[in-house]
């Protein structure tokens, strides 16, 4: 591409196609000068349409738009048969005077560049157009062979060749006078400096400049449309109705997270402008992933979501997802610049979670990446689910992944914050620690489970929502993760004092009763926020004195399955049972079968969990409790939106208050 330098506008469509042809085709090291006027002894100027200085000479070049048959003679010219003006004998006319000029201000002993006339016939815009020459060297051309007659040696008239030197090239730009002047005006819109074309196709240019109004400079993006050089009228109006479009959009999106600065319009009747302050930090595809903490990595898909949510609620969508219109910074800063909206909010989702989904998996958090994977098959569209899940990790602690895999033993640390001090019990997938928060010197407990990849999603959710619920017969959930070097998943809880309600030694008159409504209680919350256990057994229930807790959440069903979980239950009604009525089930069943004296060896069936509610007294229970039981275990019981589940199952205010609630 040769440096162009336009002193003014073109006249019409033949030389704005002609130069742009010659702008782009000549070697970057010729000077390209349009609509140049060259300077007489008398003071008067002669316009030129181009003037090329190459390599091997300067070019004095006029440009036709003829169409059609041209027949070219030394003297005469005709076009289809009509007479035209002679165009070479006018450019070497203006090629001698040049030449003159030249000669007078060369110092003694330096030769002058060869200076030459030249006819450039473009027909329609290219096409369109057959030259005849009646004589083979007239320096007449068509777009075929005008980019080789001005490169190569055989194009040249001089009876001896010679290259131009630098110095001669100095000369030419002396003799016409205020070219830098001009260069600068060119490079400059209002108090808008281009420094460097970042994008170039016909009739759009992307170049980043300078605003540059007085004592202070800042780094800004220019977006201009060019209409003249396009193919058409039409698709020059589409394009400027685009780029109207986009100023409207981020006018409407400002103060947006994510959304750059922009400033108002420029319109200079051949060119439209739309400034963009130049976003902070780097494009995507160069931002050096693998350089960042993991801190910095959650920070930035944090802010990303954040700017995304924010332009969804205003009615937008970006839709430009490449790579390189995503800029982000060293602090975590998020923009897009191109913002299209021309994709549904779900499709928008979607190509967020592909654009960011490699920078989501180098976090190592299997609760970020998971959703990120799914969301780019578009199986989930939560942006709250995973900016939740994205705050909770930076607030709650430290989550870097550590250089070596933990040995799970006494002493381990899991997450910086828990050290493993006594093993409780194990089961094939997981194992329970009693554990000391080292920070707050408070006890807490650890557990570990293996194989539980497939159920980051769901866990997610149920982590979310458990860190945000408080109950005091429900565990408090500390932090979650996972083990580095590997898939398993630990949970940190706070300790819940006591004993599993199938290991409780002495039952204390009324105790059954508390512990049961505390815990239906509990359940009564939980599935209100649409909050299930899931794997409610007798190893779930811690018990101490006068309270009762449910503790691992979504996690224990391999506890459960040990314990009771669907052993108990007919398999078929098991399988199409709703989660609150499962629930309800683990939760009558489990008081039913510790509070039974039985053998350990005797037979556990899908009929023994009733069997063993017959056995009760059914006047001690309360007939509307023991038939509400009856209902759950056999899945008959309904539960009644509305109600509360102490009233569903015959319990009155009495029961309520004596259990604390």
């Amino acid at each position: 591409m040769a440096r162009h330098i336009s002193f003014g506008t073109p006249v019409n469509d033949a030389e704005r196609w002609a130069f742009s042809l010659l702008s782009d085709e000549l070697p970057e090291d010729y000077l390209l000068l349009t609509n140049v006027e060259i300077p007489t002894k008398t003071g008067q100027a002669m316009e030129v349409d181009a003037l090329v200085v190459g390599e091997w000479g300067v070019y004095v070049v006029d440009v036709k738009g003829y169409i059609g048959r041209l027949n070219a003679g030394l003297h005469a010219w005709s076009l289809d048969g009509r007479d035209v003006d002679n165009s070479l004998s006018k450019a070497n006319y203006v090629a001698r005077v040049l030449a003159g000029r030249l000669k007078h201000k060369i110092p003694v002993g330096v030769y002058a560049p060869w200076c030459q006339g030249m006819v450039f016939v473009t027909g329609r815009k290219g096409e369109e157009i057959l030259l005849e020459k009646d004589h083979g060297k007239l320096s007449i051309y068509t777009p075929a062979q005008i980019i080789a007659a001005l490169t190569k040696e055989w194009g040249l008239t001089a009876p001896k060749k010679h290259q131009v030197t630098n110095a001669q090239k100095e000369m030419v730009l002396d003799t016409i006078g205020q070219v830098a002047l001009v260069e600068q005006r060119n490079q400059k819109i209002q108090d808008f400096i281009k420094l460097k074309c970042l994008f170039l196709q016909k009739g759009l240019e992307v170049w980043q400049s300078e605003y540059n109004p007085g004592g202070w400079t800042a780094p800004w993006l220019l977006k201009i449309l060019v209409a003249g050089q396009f193919e058409s009228s039409h698709e020059a109006e589409q394009h400027e109705i685009q780029l109207r479009d986009e100023f409207k959009r981020i006018q409407s999106l400002s103060g947006c997270t994510g959304v750059p600065f922009c400033a108002p319009l420029i319109q200079d009747g051949e060119q439209l402008v739309l400034p963009i302050r130049m976003p902070r930090g780097v494009p995507l595809d160069i931002f050096e992933i693998g350089q960042q903490t993991t801190y910095q990595l959650l920070e930035i898909l944090r802010r990303s979501i954040t700017g995304l949510q924010q332009i969804h609620r205003r009615g937008f969508t970006i839709g430009g997802w490449a790579a390189n219109c995503v800029f982000i910074s060293d602090q975590a800063d998020v923009e897009f610049i191109d913002i299209k909206d021309n994709l549904s909010i779900s499709q928008d989702i979607a190509e967020y979670a592909k654009a960011f989904q490699n920078l989501a998996e180098q976090t190592l958090q299997p609760r970020i990446y998971q959703w990120y994977r799914e969301a780019a098959k578009g199986a989930t569209t939560d942006l709250d689910a995973i900016r939740c899940d994205l705050s909770a990790l930076i607030d709650l602690g430290v989550c870097d992944t550590l250089p070596q895999k933990i040995d799970i033993g006494r002493g381990a640390v899991i997450d910086h914050h828990f050290k493993l001090d006594n093993f409780i019990s194990s089961t094939d997938n997981s194992q329970l620690w009693q554990a000391r928060h080292l920070q707050g010197n408070y006890p807490c407990c650890v557990s570990i489970y293996q194989h539980v990849e497939s159920k980051w999603l769901s866990l997610s959710s149920m982590y979310r929502s458990l860190s945000k619920v408080y109950h005091p017969h429900v565990e408090k959930v500390l932090s979650f993760g996972q083990l580095p070097q590997s898939n398993d998943l630990f949970i940190a809880r706070a300790w819940a004092q006591g004993v599993s309600l199938d290991e409780v030694s002495e039952v204390q008159l009324g105790q059954p009763h508390t512990w049961f409504v505390q815990l239906l209680s509990a359940l009564q919350y939980l599935h209100s926020l649409d909050i299930f256990h899931g794997a409610i057994c007798p190893k779930n229930i811690i018990c101490n004195h006068n309270t009762a807790t449910l503790v691992n959440f979504g996690i224990g069903s391999d506890i459960a399955q040990i314990h009771y979980a669907a052993q108990y239950a007919d398999p078929t009604l098991w399988s199409v049972e709703g989660d609150a009525e499962k629930d309800l089930y683990g939760l009558v069943a489990s008081f039913i079968d510790s509070l039974t004296p039985r053998s350990k060896q005797d037979a556990i069936g899908v009929n023994n969990i009733v069997e063993e509610l017959h056995m009760f007294d059914k006047q001690w229970l309360g007939e509307a409790f023991f038939d509400a039981c009856l209902k759950i275990l056999t899945f008959e019981f309904r539960i009644e939106p509305g109600r509360s589940y102490a009233e569903q199952l015959g319990l009155d205010e009495q029961d309520m208050i004596a259990a604390g609630m």
